[in-house]
């Protein structure tokens, strides 16, 4: 299900990337299209809250390991087959700060996307998503789990337009490389504001 599902979606590509201590140059998807409007991928009756939360982390965590190693990020989305249940596309490999994947479709029993942030880098501020992270999926309606080289989960929620932190360092596999360089200043929540702020700011 897993390989036809990727299948169906390959074609055009749109890349998540990481705060990298400057501005990223990747071209978000759907320039020039409007990125509100109502627009969404998932379907009305879609699940969502604690019981997606709760894969997304469980499914984070057996791939950390291969991110960390590979100093790679890797990338999927979350989806409910034909049976109901929820399964994740096989992961992608990116980029030690980047990852493309295909444009999410409507019909596609799309729920959310995920991906991690690979290995610490003190040059990175990959513990947070990056404001890039965010406008991705508000631009298709979804929502995001992205989980960080310190071992942290974040759900990036379209509703609120804002980014949470559903748990803290070590809730997933970590990094044994990882080092505290500024934990106290990670907020348990971020709007696009307050994150343009500080990654402009680190």
């Amino acid at each position: 299900m897993i390989k036809s599902f990727t299948a169906a979606l390959a074609g055009v590509l749109f890349l998540s990337a990481c705060a990298d201590g400057g501005t990223p140059t990747i071209t978000k998807p759907g320039v020039g299209q409007p990125v509100s409007g109502g627009f969404s991928v998932v379907a009305p009756n879609a699940p969502s809250g604690p019981v997606v939360d709760q894969f997304a982390r469980n499914f984070l965590n057996t791939i950390q390991a291969a991110s960390i190693r590979d100093r790679a990020e890797y990338c999927g989305y979350i989806f409910r087959n034909a049976g109901g249940q929820l399964e994740a596309t096989q992961p992608r490999r990116g980029t030690f700060a980047s990852c493309e994947m295909p444009v999410p479709e409507r019909g596609r029993g799309i729920i959310a996307s995920y991906h991690t942030h690979g290995a610490f880098d003190q040059g990175y501020d990959n513990e947070v998503p990056s404001t890039l992270d965010l406008l991705s999926d508000f631009q298709f309606g979804m929502d995001g789990y992205v989980s960080t080289p310190g071992g942290r989960v974040w759900l990036v929620d379209v509703q609120t337009r804002t980014t949470r932190q559903l748990c803290g360092r070590g809730c997933v596999i970590s990094d044994p490389q990882y080092r505290d360089t500024g934990d106290a200043s990670i907020r348990p929540v971020y709007t696009l504001q307050s994150l343009q702020q500080r990654q402009g700011a680190f």
